[in-house]
């Protein structure tokens, strides 16, 4: 027994003595790499060769005007298409608004009602006084913003409720819409709304109109409608962000608008660069530091009547009314043709000017 162990202990002995030698006795070279040096030897290339360059191809880089960005970047966005509208004539009077349906009376009582129910936010009930005249319960139609809405929760004084009075003047094949607007305060009194003071119900009026001349023109291509007699097509289009255009069809350019828009009368051509448009000669536009009279009521004895203090320079065009002003115009190909859009955007009420601009070159 004890030889055996003695033979294991010895064989242990020799084992570490045989491998502490190799390793004395053998380069380990696993960590050469961290001191070696390059070789000096220059490779020698042949004769028509060709430097080699690490560079990224640009294609058409000698058109690219900078590669440095000048802003920040947005991604760009498909623009919205217009889209055809029927033509559904429309007057807008003092106290209503008239709209001319190419539909049976039942048909416009829908199409009339179903814009008006959603146009406040909230479902809208309509009541038959008879088979021609609706009449809607209390909506508001005015804007509100957080801190006025803060103010008629503390103080429960409710903003303007309005009323929508519709007449149904039914034809052999129109159906006339009269909608007259009515305003009542906070002491229950009513009054019918001035469309030519209170623009901004007007606007709403033109969306209605462009939103029922669009939703009949949807609809006369269902094919549950196909037998039904073709209606008019209106040479003013719209998008889905309710804004207008005028259809100049599939061939058009720069010097044929021009043209058109000076053959139109009570418009003009304002500035060439860049292109703008007024509804006044050039003289006759407002401009900032204009000499102006400064006015104040007289009060109540005044009947309404406005007396001069001083003059003074203009210092926007805040105060300035529509037909003072003048709009940028532009000419847009897209895929049903090419559309003269007017930029409306710094009036208070874009669809109605943009409207009124439009109709007159439509003519």
């Amino acid at each position: 027994m004890m030889n055996k162990k003695s033979w294991v202990l010895t064989s242990s002995i020799l084992s570490a003595a045989l491998l502490t030698g190799c390793s004395t006795v053998v380069t380990d070279h696993g960590l050469d790499y961290q001191t070696a040096k390059s070789s000096e030897v220059n490779l020698e290339l042949p004769e028509g060769r060709y430097d080699i360059s690490d560079k990224m191809i640009i294609p058409n880089e000698d058109r690219v005007a900078s590669l440095e960005p000048s802003n920040e970047f947005e991604t760009p966005r498909a623009p919205k298409p217009f889209l055809s509208m029927t033509y559904i004539p429309m007057v807008i009077g003092q106290y209503d608004v008239t709209y001319q349906l190419p539909l049976s009376l039942n048909p416009s009582k829908k199409i009339v009602t179903d814009y008006f129910s959603t146009l406040s936010g909230e479902s809208v009930v309509f009541e038959s006084i008879n088979d021609t005249n609706l009449i809607s319960a209390p909506i508001q139609l005015d804007e509100q913003g957080s801190l006025a809405k803060l103010w008629s929760s503390i103080t429960r004084l409710k903003p303007s409720q309005y009323q929508l009075s519709i007449e149904f003047v039914p034809d052999r094949t129109t159906t006339s819409a009269v909608i007259t607007v009515l305003v009542s305060d906070n002491e229950g009194h009513q009054e019918k709304v001035d469309l030519t003071v209170n623009e901004t119900i007007a606007s709403q009026m033109v969306n209605a109109w462009s939103h029922m001349s669009r939703e009949l023109s949807v609809d006369t291509v269902l094919l549950s409608n196909q037998g039904r007699e073709p209606v008019l097509k209106s040479r003013i289009w719209t998008n889905r962000d309710d804004k207008l255009a005028l259809y100049l069809g599939k061939e058009a350019d720069e010097q044929s608008v021009e043209r058109f828009i000076r053959s139109t009368s009570g418009i003009h051509i304002t500035t060439d660069s860049p292109k703008e448009l007024a509804l006044v000669p050039q003289d006759q536009l407002a401009k900032v530091g204009d000499i102006i009279d400064f006015k104040v009521p007289l009060g109540a004895l005044g009947e309404n009547k406005e007396t001069v203090l001083f003059k003074v320079r203009r210092r926007n065009l805040d105060d300035v009314p529509w037909t003072e002003r003048s709009y940028p115009y532009q000419l847009i190909r897209q895929k049903e043709g090419y559309f003269l859009t007017v930029d409306t955007s710094v009036t208070d009420n874009p669809a109605l000017t943009s409207y009124r601009i439009l109709s007159l070159l439509a003519k």
